[in-house]
């Protein structure tokens, strides 16, 4: 995501950045549909599922069966609910960071182009 930069840091400003604001750009997509298609697992996961519990039935087995396998589909459900958070807070910190950069960019081009450059 970081573009080497083309001028030396001996002969820079050391508060220089270089950023590629197009590939993070690219990346919070990415991550935006990593986040919808966990979603998608997480519907499909709930469908299944409710098939599964209409097959099993009635009766004590049934019960037995939904008692032993319910916690492990509560801990599977929260996985992939937790999961979809943390890659959309992820994908927010990238298209913050993305507009910062493209903010301070604007601002920079503003600062140079009136010859009052810090």
């Amino acid at each position: 995501m970081v573009t080497p930069d083309p001028v030396a840091v001996a002969d820079a400003d050391r508060h220089r950045v270089a950023a590629d604001t197009g590939a993070a750009a690219a990346l919070a997509l990415r991550v935006a549909e990593a986040t919808v298609g966990l979603a998608d697992v997480r519907a499909q996961l709930s469908a299944l599922l409710r098939d599964v519990d209409a097959a099993v039935g009635v009766g004590d087995p049934a019960r037995a069966f939904r008692q032993g396998f319910s916690p492990a589909v509560a801990a599977a459900a929260e996985s992939l609910d937790d999961a979809e958070n943390r890659l959309d807070a992820h994908r927010q910190v990238l298209v913050s960071g993305v507009d910062a950069l493209l903010a301070t960019d604007a601002d920079a081009s503003t600062h140079i182009g009136r010859g009052d450059v810090r």
